[in-house]
């Protein structure tokens, strides 16, 4: 994750002094921003997921985290793809912190892009966006 997006959920883990859930709820956070196109960091709306990942780059919003109080809310337990394999691979290992202990062998699990239009119809948020749509017209 690092060498491909400049990411580094270990550094960003120790510098913040996240828990087990603060590492869900970020990471759902960021997700479910990918997954509507817009920045966590600025929260600027983009029509493509390629632009908004060169706006990332360009602007180094990829390594900066937006105030804690964004995106540690109840709302991000609830994972915005269903079955996501990087939480699976979310620890509460004290020894992770620690670089002397560390490996640079640890497996990174991506999300499966394989078929990204049968994940964005199977979603939880567009579920979610769904029901809300129902109720508002109720």
């Amino acid at each position: 994750m690092e060498e491909a997006h400049g990411f580094n959920l270990l550094k960003i883990k120790s510098e913040h002094d996240l828990n087990f859930y603060q590492q869900v709820k970020l990471m759902n956070f960021i997700r479910r921003q990918m997954h509507q196109c817009q920045c966590f960091k600025c929260e600027k709306k983009f029509q493509l997921k390629k632009e908004l990942i060169c706006h990332l780059e360009d602007n180094k919003h990829i390594a900066v985290l937006p105030d804690r109080s964004v995106w540690d809310q109840p709302q991000y337990y609830f994972p915005t793809y269903e079955n996501d394999t990087l939480l699976c691979a979310l620890s509460d290992n004290e020894d992770e912190l620690t670089a002397e202990k560390r490996t640079d062998n640890i497996p990174v699990f991506s999300e499966d892009v394989s078929n990204i239009e049968a994940l964005k119809q199977s979603s939880v948020l567009n579920e979610l966006l769904h029901e809300e749509l129902n109720n508002i017209e109720a």
